[in-house]
């Protein structure tokens, strides 16, 4: 079984033990994701580095499970409230990001939605994005339409996002890896240079180093792929992902 399904199956049984729970809490579900991602010996989905609240940020992936996959969200919306509050509005932003509607009208909507708006909340907005993807419920394309869309409405947050994008296009780059579609250095840098446009940000190609401990923490590339398409550095541990 590969990585991306070991982690959705222990997803799974984190939202079962927490439906099951008689105390249903944000902070048993963070201890549950934790508990059946290392059962499963499988990282969260992540990048480079290993933040401490890795495991809080993983939540996104149990409410999307919770919401996309299993759709127990409507029978059970009294725990979805009480645990998942952040992650609903999470998918609201999200939402309101993938309307062709003005920057300026986004921006306020998401401001009256969420109040105050930081680093941090538009990162976990596009980190909901990219799980979306990650997990096979929304195709590149939305990733690429919210990117652009937050860039624009939110300015002051640039860097943040383009940081993000960072994370985004090496995530990208690793599934194909892990695919076989990409199969050498060429087709790689190739790939990088034509998502990297596609989402159209600058200053957002991520460097091999980075790409390539993606590739093997996220998909568990093997090393003798890695080597073929990489050439082989000090894996780079910039935090770019939300």
């Amino acid at each position: 079984m590969n990585a991306k399904r070991r982690r959705v199956k222990a997803y799974v049984n984190a939202l079962s033990d927490l439906i099951s729970s008689d105390n249903p809490t944000r902070e048993l579900a963070i201890q549950l994701i934790k508990k059946y991602l290392e059962n499963a010996n499988v990282e969260p989905f992540r990048g480079a580095s290993k933040p401490e609240d890795i495991y809080e940020k993983e939540m996104i992936s149990l409410y999307a499970i919770a919401t996309r996959g299993l759709g127990v969200n409507s029978e059970f919306k009294e725990l979805m409230s009480k645990v998942f509050y952040k992650e609903l509005t999470y998918e609201d932003a999200y939402l309101l990001l993938t309307r062709d509607a003005p920057p300026e009208t986004v921006r306020e909507e998401i401001q009256s939605l969420a109040g105050n708006i930081d680093e941090s909340y538009i990162t976990r907005v596009l980190r909901y994005a990219l799980t979306l993807y990650h997990l096979d419920f929304e195709p590149f394309d939305s990733v690429v339409r919210v990117l652009k869309k937050a860039h624009q409405a939110f300015p002051e947050f640039s860097e943040a996002i383009k940081r993000f994008t960072k994370f985004v296009i090496s995530v990208k780059l690793a599934e194909e890896i892990s695919q076989g579609i990409i199969k050498n250095k060429i087709e790689k840098e190739i790939r990088k240079q034509l998502i990297s446009l596609e989402i159209g940000l600058p200053k957002t190609t991520p460097p091999d180093d980075y790409v390539m401990k993606v590739a093997k923490i996220t998909y568990e590339v093997n090393d003798s792929v890695l080597s073929r398409i990489f050439e082989q550095t000090k894996p780079q541990t910039d935090n770019a992902e939300g």
